[in-house]
């Protein structure tokens, strides 16, 4: 027995005129009341009482007409739960993530914007610190991740892209000396406690630090290590350091914080994605989507 017989019946039930159960159904009237007599014959009662060209429902008719109308529901229901499926309407997307990514504009709005289009897919948001996303991806624990660039050691199948590309600037304390400069060298901080985040080798944000002070032969006489952004923003307000971050910083307006440019107007960091290289979950891939949309166009 499939779907087409619960319909077919469904439909005479409610018609109560073969003729016009046919018409309704698109179909020639002789083959419908052959359907209906085989269902007929297949669950071994009588549905419907013939008598002088017109039809009714018998007493199993009525019970078979609840449990058929339930029956076709839930078929549309299933239908309609796979459509919304493959069209990457629904399903779940874990998306790993660093603490700094929430400053950038690109990043909300694309979330923000995939909400609205996708209420039915569940996102499920894992802050990571650098160290273990590649690690997470690894292990299929996360859908995708958003992190900090730069990232060398990208698993086999998975690619990234850029979806925010930020100058660095220099949080001091407002107390400090240098919160009225026009930008800061990073000599000029000889004194201070830098507050940096504690990424592996050549990776992130610690590493786009390094680089920094390498070229500009300069050693951080003290250092405190703090590996979420709102931490960091916050000890600066506190007196307790000055940080080197990605210009998205300055979205947090924390009374007691300074931004600057730095003298070195070149050095960047960068927001990458990445993502499996053949993305099978059509939410995800929806996902991946609504981000390429709202990523920078790099030269």
């Amino acid at each position: 027995m499939d779907f087409r017989h619960f319909r077919y019946f469904v439909t005479v039930a409610e018609e109560l005129h073969v003729a016009r159960a046919a018409a309704q159904l698109g179909m020639a009237q002789p083959a419908l009341s052959q359907h209906i007599r085989a269902l007929e014959d297949r669950l071994g009662v009588q549905l419907f009482l013939r008598a002088n060209r017109r039809i009714s429902l018998t007493e199993a008719g009525e019970a078979f007409l609840a449990e058929a109308r339930e029956a076709l529901r839930h078929a549309e229901l299933a239908t309609n739960a796979a459509q919304r499926a493959a069209r990457g309407e629904s399903g779940n997307v874990v998306v790993g993530y660093v603490s700094s990514a929430l400053a950038e504009p690109a990043f909300v709005a694309a979330l923000a914007a995939f909400r609205s289009s996708h209420p039915e897919v569940v996102i499920e948001m894992r802050m990571r610190l650098v160290a273990v996303h590649i690690e997470a991806l690894r292990a299929q624990a996360v859908d995708l991740t958003v992190t900090r660039g730069p990232m060398p050691d990208i698993p086999e199948g998975y690619e990234s892209f850029v979806l925010a590309h930020q100058p660095i600037v220099v949080a001091v304390p407002q107390a400090h000396a240098l919160s009225a400069a026009s930008a800061i060298a990073l000599p000029e901080l000889s004194e201070d406690t830098f507050l940096q985040p504690e990424d592996p080798p050549g990776t992130g944000l610690a590493d786009t630090v390094s680089r920094l002070c390498a070229a500009a032969r300069f050693v951080p006489r003290r250092s405190m290590v703090v590996n979420e952004m709102a931490s960091v923003v916050g000890l600066v307000a506190a007196g307790l350091g000055v940080a080197l971050l990605p210009a998205s910083a300055t979205y947090m307006q924390i009374p007691g914080v300074v931004y600057r440019p730095l003298q070195d107007g070149t050095a960047t960091s960068d927001l990458l994605v990445i993502h499996r290289r053949f993305e099978r979950s059509p939410a995800v891939r929806a996902l991946l989507t609504r981000l390429r949309a709202d990523a920078i166009d790099l030269p």
